[in-house]
């Protein structure tokens, strides 16, 4: 039996009384190997086991016991397991003089993990993540007496410094907030930042984003005799016509624009909503389907027609556009220099290119289409429908509706009334 030397029990004797039971400690290939062994299961399953790159030897004394704090508290604050823990403590991002957080260090670790594995394009990092990321570092390096000094601090002072236009509980707000949060909490669960960087959340987030002082209108949606004036007004502008026609007739998101093809005489819509979900296991291409109205009786088979022989094409700008979120914003820009498009949206408020979707939706749902075949045309899913589609009406609209049904309802009982006094006067 080899005996234990001395200061190798002395060490495992600190590190019981200072860190609790359940840390082994061994020599292996001339550096110290640490085990966790998990109390009432001491001699059940394989233990977490990890080997440093700290020499077997007694002046490695303290930087054994450093480490087992650090271990200690990355297993108890993030969650973590022994060896994820000593992966994120032997990467963190440090600097080597100061042996703090080095910051430029893990904002460009984050700009490759969310360009990097897909979860948004460059393009889109450098719109909207880069300017947010920039910032919060600038307030983390702040100095003073309102520089904050944890995570929640940090995003306290983004919101009061760059966030103070922007409206409570709006989307501008969130995203922004968000971003900050994912950031903080990369910094301190892949880079190994101090926990106190921890971002807020739960109630604390949602304090900062706010709630909407007022509730969101409802989209207006374009009626099938504004759609008509509109792609009549465009007989001497091709292809601006055929790019609202496809949106108007067959209910498109205007970034759809820049993803579908015709395909067997069909109008086939690849996927432009971009997440982490979608980015894993990315939604098959679907059809739309085309919704007339009266004035219009084939304008979208001859939208399909012009879109497949390329006898007319979609506005350059469009055609150009880098990503999906510009080819949207350039049809908006091509709709607003539109002199009945502004008469429109001045005449309706709350009017806006996606009300040509909310349009098709409309259609459909007085047409009597399905709820789900409807919301399957669009390319989401029935809630979705309901709850971004589904809610609006006006009174022409229950006029409408209420009065189609009960024509046929008094149609159907003034049937069976005839067919009664005929059975009635039937000598049988």
């Amino acid at each position: 039996m080899v005996k234990t030397a001395p200061w190798l029990k002395d060490l495992r004797g600190t590190v019981k009384r200072t860190y609790g039971p359940g840390w082994v400690l061994e020599e292996r290939s001339g550096c110290f190997k640490i085990q966790r062994r998990e109390t009432g299961n001491a001699r059940e399953g394989k233990r977490p086991t990890i080997t440093t790159k700290i020499r077997f030897a007694p002046s490695s004394s303290t930087e054994v016991l450093v480490l087992v704090g650090e271990l200690k508290r990355k297993i108890a604050d993030l969650g973590m397991g022994l060896y994820a823990a000593h992966s994120l403590i032997s990467g963190a991002a440090e600097d080597q003089n100061s042996g703090c957080t080095n910051w430029p260090e893990v904002v460009k670790r984050y700009e490759a993990s969310r360009v990097g594995t897909g979860q948004v394009k460059a393009a889109t990092y450098d719109r909207e993540e880069r300017r947010r990321i920039e910032r919060t570092v600038e307030l983390i390096k702040a100095k003073g007496r309102d520089a904050a000094n944890d995570g929640p601090g940090v995003m306290r002072n983004y919101t009061k410094q760059h966030l103070a236009d922007l409206k409570l509980g709006g989307v501008g707000r969130k995203r922004a907030l968000l971003d900050v949060s994912r950031f903080l909490r990369f910094a301190v669960t892949k880079c190994g930042a101090e926990q106190s960087w921890l971002p807020a959340d739960g109630d604390d987030l949602q304090e900062l984003i706010g709630l909407a002082e007022t509730r969101k209108e409802d989209k207006v949606p374009v009626k099938p005799e504004q759609l008509f004036g509109l792609i009549d007004s465009l007989y001497e502008k091709p292809e601006l016509r055929l790019a609202v026609t496809l949106v108007g007739l067959f209910g498109l998101r205007p970034a759809e624009l820049k993803a579908m093809r015709v395909e067997g005489g069909k109008l086939k819509i690849g996927n432009v909503k971009r997440n982490r979900a979608t980015a894993r296991t990315p939604k098959p291409d679907r059809i739309a389907y085309p919704l007339e109205i009266p004035e219009l009786a084939g304008t979208a088979g001859q939208a399909l027609a012009q879109l497949s022989s390329g006898l007319v094409k979609l506005p350059v700008g469009i055609l150009n556009a880098q990503d999906f979120k510009t080819c949207g914003h350039t049809f908006r820009q091509y709709l607003d220099r539109h002199t009945y498009w502004a008469a429109l949206v001045k005449a309706n408020p709350g009017l806006s290119p996606y009300s040509l979707r909310h349009g098709y939706a409309y259609r459909g749902a007085l047409a009597g289409i399905p709820l789900r075949q409807l919301a399957a045309s669009m390319g989401h899913d029935v809630r979705t429908h309901m709850k971004h589609y589904g809610q609006w009406t006006d009174e022409a609209g229950l006029d409408a509706a209420f009065g189609a049904a009960n024509a046929k309802l008094t149609a159907s009982l003034t049937s069976r009334q005839q067919q009664m006094q005929q059975t009635d006067g039937n000598p049988d």
